[in-house]
């Protein structure tokens, strides 16, 4: 089993206004509503690949209520923890499909007690009894300190599981130090912990890459968007290409990606098969306006044009 954990999970919100401008009033004729936030994309996307998961974290409220019903509807277990004050938060988007814009609009969660870590900590401590890998992903809330994630991944290594950590900025850099056995930033995070100027080159990617490694990681994937990514495990280096898709939104394609590469791992997949089925996942994602859906048929498709090269070292 796989256990996600979203410390600041969300409902997200999808509009989509063709021309859609500010200063103006826009009527809405296409929404959707679905729980939200990134290890809870990535849960979704492992129920759809029939992998076994189940996705904790915090919620609050009512927000929080809704999540929990989305989940059950969808058929994604859940375990999370209930925090006493507040609302998990609400995250907006609109997508203009005449523009090829992407507007965010993503509150900040609730403020989160010791009370409420103490609670999330027992609940991990058995979570992680019976799962073969923790994904840790996602920013943290108010009221979490910023080394939370190296203390989630002891906790979750004590019990016996493996650790992917996807986040960013101070929580990536301190998450590090838990030792995780896999983290999945994108190009920019990564430039950014390895205090390296963000060209959005390959090279400036690769540079990183190794960072990560030095900072405590056992294996790291540095995605490209659709350029594909570079990747360091088992002490070889690969570079990933993606085939040509038609995207729609690029909401979640890394989560799904984080899916794929775990998906694959708990079914005795070797790193070229992980690294293809994490493409595949993240580019079939984005070909959905929702984040946290593949098609299965469009992950198979996908996965046969997707090229693993192992890179020379140096």
């Amino acid at each position: 089993m796989i256990t996600t954990v979203t410390l600041n999970a969300a409902v997200d919100k999808i509009y989509t206004v063709p021309g859609f401008q500010v200063n103006e009033v826009h009527r809405i004729t296409d929404s959707l509503t679905l729980p939200g936030g990134k290890g809870v994309n990535a849960a979704r996307v492992l129920h759809q690949l029939g992998t076994e998961v189940i996705a904790s974290g915090f919620i609050a409220g009512y927000t929080g209520e809704h999540l929990l019903a989305g989940l059950a509807e969808e058929g994604v277990d859940a375990d999370f923890v209930k925090v006493s004050k507040g609302e998990t938060r609400l995250a907006l988007t609109v997508l203009d499909s005449a523009s090829a814009t992407q507007t965010e609009l993503i509150e900040s969660g609730p403020v989160i007690t010791g009370e409420d870590l103490s609670a999330l900590r027992s609940r991990l401590e058995k979570l992680a009894r019976r799962s073969r890998w923790v994904l840790l992903s996602g920013s943290l809330p108010p009221g979490c300190p910023p080394w939370l994630y190296a203390e989630l991944a002891d906790i979750a290594h004590h019990g016996g599981a493996k650790v992917m950590l996807d986040a960013s900025g101070e929580a990536l850099r301190l998450g590090l130090q838990g030792r995780p056995e896999l983290v999945k930033p994108n190009e920019h995070e990564a430039a950014e912990l390895a205090g390296l100027a963000d060209t959005g080159s390959e090279d400036t990617a690769r540079q990183a890459l190794e960072a990560l490694l030095e900072l405590g990681a056992r294996d790291a994937v540095v995605t490209l968007g659709s350029r594909g990514a570079v990747a360091a495990a088992d002490g070889q280096r690969y570079r990933v290409t993606l085939p040509q898709i038609t995207a729609v939104s690029p909401l979640g394609s890394g989560d799904a990606t984080a899916a794929g590469l775990l998906a694959s791992a708990v079914a005795g997949g070797d790193w070229p098969a992980r690294l293809t089925l994490g493409a595949a996942c993240g580019t079939a994602a984005a070909m959905q306006r929702a984040a946290g859906f593949v098609n299965p048929g469009d992950v198979a498709a996908i996965a046969a044009g997707v090229t693993v090269s192992v890179l020379p070292r140096g």
